[in-house]
């Protein structure tokens, strides 16, 4: 299908970009399959499936981006050490399972499953290169009666010109398991017209494969797909040949697999070293800083920097005229919060399937955390059930810089991507709040919104992404940022327990206080908080000195 490469991101952040053979490129319907099958794959979520970062499906080339995965291809591994066993065995079977349950929720099927497509990282496997292969199944390149796959991994209702489905990868999950348990495909080896056959007439050699797991690998091979297990029924099956203790810890009451808890008890001894990032600095062109990519100055000197703070404190008090008396902020002379932007409140719903549009119209905002500067805002029925949920937006914190001279002014590097393949979303400035104190402790304001309002992007399935700054003007050098639109609030306030912010410290050089401020930006942990929002930010720990 193409060719990967290892990649930085502006942040030094590692990542795999896949870009597509020109031979693919140049075929339009492969685009149009292959920019829907990307919609789709932004859309999964799992322990066991790699990030997704970004796509281009329109570029001259077309590529697809996600977190880079240190560690062997279970191919690799197996060749250079041997088969799987024991919890480590089972701890596979039971991530590749989990891969297989997002990527169907999502609507995708992998299609080339296979060991060279599956890592083994420090933290677990990881399957790759699921949602592309679609992409390519009848278009002018296919349509005369080829196979997209890799042959010894394709489910014999394939080779009768059954179309794929969730069960086809379901068959590749027998033999990864089985072959990871015996080191050998449970087909042999040969040509493949040699493994076509097999496949479609022979039973699967399981011989070695642990009898715990036999039994659902064995059905998982199945030759009808309708009497093989679907992923979930496999995840739950082989989470219970765990341990007893692990066992009872893994797997709730409902059925529901802790994944994250299985691979931390079970995944041990697979020890990576991977280069450091000295070495992929030296190969990748010199990094610019977000503001010197995006930022277009107003002016130079002082005189720029009073421009700046004027016109965004004259936009701040248009903002607040007209504000709610009461509510957040409202209380003790502090400064009254200024209105929320309707934020997510403001969507196109016309496109919208008919399961989603009761959550478009009267449903809430939950913003959770995803990684450590990096949020998900979904969409959740006003009942709280989690039950028809949406994700919406991913919101990544990537830096902040002090630029005020005499009046501080805080901005904050955003990116922000739409997650959905339908509908629309206006993104506010006022979507972002601010929680601050000074240096003993005391919050100042309750929420202090951006020190400008307006539309900041309009987000849909065209147009996704947008990268932009949040300012705020103001004293407390520490405190919490928040992604805070309207239908995230309770009651008109801040939740306590609102997850959704991170935290930041001002800082300066001690030996030389003529050096700007730096600002250190860092996870928020609203469990450490408990409702006191600024003992979440122990990683940067209380104020010093003010500014």
């Amino acid at each position: 299908m193409g060719s990967v490469y290892a990649a930085l991101d502006d942040a030094d952040r590692r990542a795999a970009v896949k870009c597509v053979h020109r031979v693919y490129a140049a075929d339009s319907e492969f685009r149009e399959r292959f920019a829907r099958e990307v919609a789709l794959v932004r859309r999964v979520r799992a322990a066991c499936v790699p990030r997704f970062l970004d796509a281009a499906p329109r570029a001259d080339l077309p590529w697809l981006a996600t977190e880079y995965v240190a560690g062997p291809t279970l191919h690799e591994h197996v060749r250079t050490h041997g088969p799987l066993t024991g919890g480590v065995l089972v701890a596979l079977a039971v991530g590749l399972a989990e891969a297989l349950t997002a990527i169907h929720a999502a609507g995708v099927m992998h299609r080339d499953l296979k060991p060279g497509n599956v890592i083994l990282s420090p933290d677990g496997p990881r399957v790759l290169d699921f949602g592309i292969a679609r992409a390519a199944e009848e278009t002018a390149l296919t349509r005369t009666g080829g196979l997209v796959g890799t042959p010894g991994w394709i489910a014999p209702e394939q080779y009768r010109g059954v179309p794929a489905s969730e069960r086809s990868d379901m068959f590749a999950w027998g033999g990864l398991v089985a072959f990871a348990g015996t080191g050998r495909h449970p087909h042999g080896s040969g040509a493949s017209d040699t493994m076509a056959a097999r496949i479609l007439s022979e039973p699967p050699d399981l011989e070695g494969v642990p009898d715990g797991l036999r039994g659902v690998v064995e059905r998982a091979l199945d030759k009808e797909p309708e009497r093989r297990p679907d992923a979930v029924t496999a995840m739950r099956e082989v989470s219970a040949l765990l341990s007893p203790d692990e066992s009872v810890t893994a797997v709730a009451g409902g059925g529901d697999v802790d994944v994250t808890r299985v691979l931390r008890q079970a995944w041990t001894g697979i020890r990576i070293e991977d280069a450091p990032l000295e070495e992929w600095r030296r190969c990748a062109p010199p990094r610019r800083s977000w503001w010197a990519r995006r930022r277009v100055p107003l002016a130079v000197g002082a005189v720029g920097t009073a421009l700046a703070v004027l016109v965004g404190t004259g936009a701040g008090m248009l903002a607040r005229e007209g504000a709610p008396s009461g509510g957040v902020g409202d209380s003790g002379g502090r400064a009254p919060v200024q209105e929320a932007g309707t934020g997510q409140e403001s969507v196109s719903a016309s496109d919208v399937p008919e399961e989603y549009r009761d959550l478009y119209e009267n449903g809430r905002v939950v913003v959770e955390p995803v990684s450590d500067l990096e949020l998900v805002s979904s969409l959740v029925p006003a009942s709280g059930s989690g039950e028809g949920r949406l994700e919406q937006l991913r919101i990544t914190f990537e830096g902040a810089e002090y630029v005020g001279l005499d009046s501080p002014v805080l901005e904050f590097a955003v990116r922000v991507e739409y997650l959905p393949d339908f509908g629309e979303v206006r993104l506010h400035a006022n979507d972002f709040a601010r929680v601050g104190w000074y240096d003993d402790g005391q919050e100042y304001p309750a929420v202090d919104r951006p020190g400008s309002a307006g539309v900041v992007a309009q987000l849909g399935p065209a147009d996704r992404t947008t990268e932009t700054t949040v300012t705020f003007f103001g004293y407390p050098r520490a405190g919490i940022v928040y992604y805070l639109p309207e239908r995230a609030m309770v009651d008109g306030e801040l939740d306590p327990g609102h997850p959704g912010g991170v935290c930041y410290e001002m800082a300066q050089d001690e030996q030389n206080r003529q050096t700007p401020f730096r600002i250190d930006v860092t996870p928020y942990d609203v469990a450490t908080a408990a409702g006191v929002p600024q003992d979440g930010c122990t990683a940067s720990g209380p104020p010093a000195t003010s500014p």
